[in-house]
C-alpha cells in the first residue's frame, strides 16, 4: 500500500541481525561476536563456493521508521508512511465548502498545501538534501540472521532468489537495506562499508551486485564513486541505471496525458478498481462518481488543487531528496534542475544532484571499465508495455505514455543500458528506424539491443511488467547469471533466449502449489480427483521451472490449481459483482460519459460551461 501512496502522490502531481540503529548509523550493525562461517571460509583460505551476492532491493523493500526522543513512534515502510494522525482537516473542509458555494479559490489550494506538508512531515528533506527527523532504517544482513517474516518478505515477495541460495547458502547472500529518502551519496558510502563487512566474513576479495529497480541506482553512483575491483557480477534486473522518464515528466509538471477521455472519465475509476481497492465491488463506481463530483470546482480551481498537492510534496520531500532525483534520466536531468535547483540556498543540494548526474554520463564508459576488468555484467529489462500498463495505472497520467517503450515504470532504455524500443504499439520498422544489425533485433521487431552497451549481455522479456518478480522466467535467468560467470545471450539461447517472454507464475510460487500439496497430502480425495490434482500439480511445478515464458500456459495452469482449491474449500471464490453493482457502475458510467461529452474538462457551473452544454445538446 506505501507505495500505491506515493505512485498517488507523484500521480496527482502530474496534473499541475536485525535491528533499528540511529540514523547516523542507519545500516551500521552494533558489535557482536567474531562471526564464524560454517563453510569454513577465511581470508587466507575462502570457500569454493561463487562469490557472496549482495542484493539491493528496489522501492518500498527497505524499512524506515520514525523515532521520537530515542522511541519509536510506529510509523514506518519503505516508501511514504504519512502522519495521519496529527491531520489538520478543518481548516481544508472550511474552505472547501466556502470554495464550493463561491466557485473560488477560498484558501483551499493553501490548506491543501499545508495539510500534505504536515501528512509528509516524518520524512522530511531540508535544501541540502538531509532528511531533518530521527529516522532508522532496519539492517538486514545474511539471510541466514533473518527471521522467518523477515525471509519470507525478501525471499518471497521482494526478489525471489531461492535458486542462487541452493547454490550459494544461506550465508552468502545478503540484503543491503536503504533509506528512500537518504543522499543517494550516502547511501553508496554505506554500501562501500557494507562490501567489506561480506568480505571479511565470508574470506572473498569480491561480491556480486544484484540491483533490482531502484537498486540499480547505487550501482551507477558506486561504480563512479568507487569503482569496480571489488566486484565479481553486476546483475540488473529492471533497473533504474539511468532513472525513468515517467519521474522527468512528474518532475517537470504540466507534462501530462491532457486526453479529455482519459483525465476526466477513465483514469480514476481505473486506479480505484487496479490499485486502491477501497470497496470490493463498488470501486469502479466510487471512481465514476468522483468524475461527477471534480466537476463540482472550476477546471482551475481543480488544477490548483492538484498542484498544491504536488507543490507541498516537492517542497517537503520529493523536490530536495537526491535519491529521487538519480531517478531522473540524464538526458532530461539539466531541464529539470533548472527549474528545481535554483538559488544559493539549492547550491549544495545541486551539488549532489551535478555529482550524480555525471554519473549517469559516466555509466557507459565505468560499465565498459569493469567489463574489460573482468567484472561479468548482465542486464534485463521489461518491454513493449506504456507506462501504467499492467502495473501502477496511476502513471498513465504521464505525457510521455504514447511515445517510450518500457516495463509500465522503467524505459527499455535505461534498463536496457542503451537498448533501442519502437512507441508503444508500433514497430522500429514503422518509425522509420533502421537497425545497423538484425542481430540484436526482437522478433517482433520493436527493440534493437544493438545500441545496448553490452549488446551481448542484455536480455529483454517481451510484454513484462515491472515486477518481474513474478515471473519465474526471469528468476532462473537471475540465478543463472550468477551460477555460470561470463554467460552471454550466445551462451544457450534455446534455453535462454536474449528476447524472452512475460508469464505470471506468482500465485503458483506464493501458495497455490504449496496448497495443492498439502491438499493432496492431508484432503480426502477420491481416486479420480487425487489423479487430477497430480496433474494439476505436475503442472504447475513445470511451469515454474520454464526458462522459456509462456503466459497463456501459466495462466491455465494457474486455473487449474485455483479450481481445485476452490472445489475443496481450500480458497475462495472471486468476487463477484452483484446485481445492484453492475447497475450502479452502468449507471454512473453513463453519467461520466455524458459529463464528458457535454462539458470537457469543464466544471458544471464555471463560466463557458452552459453555453458549451447547450450547443452540444442542439448539435
Amino acid at each position: 500500500m506505501a507505495k500505491k501512496l506515493l505512485a498517488l502522490l507523484m500521480a496527482a502531481g502530474m496534473l499541475a541481525g536485525i535491528m533499528a540503529v540511529p540514523a547516523a548509523a542507519a545500516d551500521t550493525p552494533a558489535k557482536k561476536e567474531a562471526y564464524v562461517n560454517p563453510n569454513g571460509c577465511t581470508k587466507e583460505s575462502p570457500c569454493s563456493i561463487a562469490s557472496p551476492t549482495i542484493v539491493l532491493p528496489g522501492i518500498a523493500q527497505s524499512d524506515t521508521e520514525l523515532y521520537r526522543d530515542g522511541e519509536p513512534t510506529g510509523l514506518k515502510g519503505g516508501t511514504v508512511f504519512p502522519d495521519t494522525e496529527n491531520m489538520k482537516l478543518a481548516p481544508v473542509i472550511a474552505s472547501l465548502l466556502a470554495s464550493l458555494f463561491l466557485q473560488h479559490d477560498i484558501y483551499l489550494t493553501k490548506a491543501i498545501y499545508n495539510l500534505v506538508c504536515d501528512i509528509l512531515e516524518p520524512q522530511r528533506v531540508d535544501n541540502k538534501g538531509n532528511y531533518v527527523h530521527d529516522l532508522r532504517t532496519t539492517v538486514i544482513g545474511r539471510v541466514s540472521e533473518m527471521t522467518e517474516g523477515q525471509r519470507h518478505t525478501a525471499l518471497d515477495v521482494h526478489v525471489p532468489l531461492q535458486e542462487v541460495l541452493e547454490f550459494a547458502g544461506d550465508d552468502h547472500v545478503y540484503f543491503f537495506a536503504f533509506n528512500l529518502v537518504d543522499d543517494v551519496w550516502n547511501s553508496v558510502d554505506l554500501l562501500e562499508k557494507y562490501i567489506d563487512k561480506v568480505r571479511k566474513e565470508t574470506g572473498h576479495d569480491k561480491v556480486n551486485l544484484v540491483g533490482v529497480s531502484l537498486g540499480g541506482t547505487l550501482i551507477t553512483g558506486y561504480l563512479e564513486r568507487y569503482g569496480h575491483r571489488k566486484l565479481d557480477q553486476i546483475v540488473n534486473v529492471v533497473s533504474c541505471s539511468d532513472g525513468t522518464d515517467m519521474f522527468a515528466d512528474l518532475f517537470a509538471r504540466g507534462k501530462v496525458n491532457r486526453n479529455e477521455g482519459f483525465l476526466y472519465h477513465d483514469w480514476i475509476p481505473t486506479m480505484m478498481d487496479d490499485e486502491l481497492g477501497v470497496a470490493e465491488g463498488w470501486d469502479k463506481t466510487i471512481g465514476y462518481s468522483a468524475n461527477l463530483l471534480i466537476r463540482m470546482f472550476p477546471n482551475k480551481l481543480f488544477e490548483g488543487i492538484i498542484s498544491a498537492a504536488w507543490s507541498g510534496a516537492m517542497d517537503t520531500i520529493l523536490g530536495n531528496c537526491t535519491q529521487f532525483w538519480a531517478m531522473i534520466p540524464c538526458d532530461r536531468y539539466d531541464e529539470i534542475a533548472a527549474k528545481h535547483l535554483k538559488g544559493p540556498e539549492k547550491a549544495q543540494l545541486k551539488k549532489k544532484t551535478d555529482a550524480y548526474h555525471r554519473a549517469q554520463q559516466n555509466l557507459a564508459e565505468n560499465v565498459l571499465a569493469a567489463k574489460a576488468d573482468g567484472v561479468h555484467i548482465n542486464n534485463i529489462a521489461g518491454a513493449n508495455l506504456f507506462f501504467g500498463e499492467g502495473e501502477y495505472t496511476f502513471f498513465q497520467a504521464v505525457e510521455s505514455i504514447d511515445r517510450i517503450n518500457g516495463d509500465g515504470i522503467i524505459s527499455v532504455r535505461c534498463a536496457g543500458m542503451g537498448a533501442t524500443g519502437a512507441a508503444p504499439g508500433k514497430t522500429l520498422k514503422q518509425e522509420g528506424y533502421k537497425p545497423k544489425t538484425k542481430k540484436y533485433l526482437s522478433p517482433d521487431g520493436k527493440v534493437d539491443c544493438s545500441t545496448c552497451v553490452l549488446p551481448d549481455n542484455t536480455w529483454i522479456f517481451l510484454g513484462q511488467p515491472h515486477e518481474v518478480g513474478r515471473n519465474d522466467a526471469v528468476l532462473h535467468l537471475a540465478s543463472a547469471f550468477l551460477k555460470n560467470p561470463g554467460m552471454d545471450v550466445h551462451s544457450n539461447p534455446e534455453k535462454f533466449p536474449q528476447f524472452n517472454y512475460v508469464m505470471n507464475t506468482n500465485s503458483l510460487r506464493r501458495g497455490r502449489l504449496d496448497d495443492a500439496k498439502k491438499l493432496l497430502k492431508e484432503g480426502d480425495l477420491d481416486a479420480q480427483a487425487k489423479k487430477e490434482l497430480k496433474a494439476a500439480i505436475k503442472e504447475g511445478e513445470a511451469v515454474r521451472a520454464l526458462t522459456i515464458g509462456d503466459a497463456k500456459r501459466a495462466e491455465a495452469a494457474t486455473k487449474a490449481i485455483e479450481d481445485i482449491l476452490i472445489a475443496n474449500g481450500i480458497r475462495s471464490k472471486p468476487y463477484e459483482q452483484t446485481w445492484i453493482q453492475k447497475r450502479m457502475e452502468e449507471t454512473t458510467e453513463f453519467m461520466s460519459r455524458m459529463a464528458l461529452y457535454y462539458y470537457g474538462d469543464h466544471g458544471f457551473i464555471e463560466g463557458g460551461s452552459v453555453r458549451r452544454f447547450w450547443k452540444k445538446v442542439l448539435k
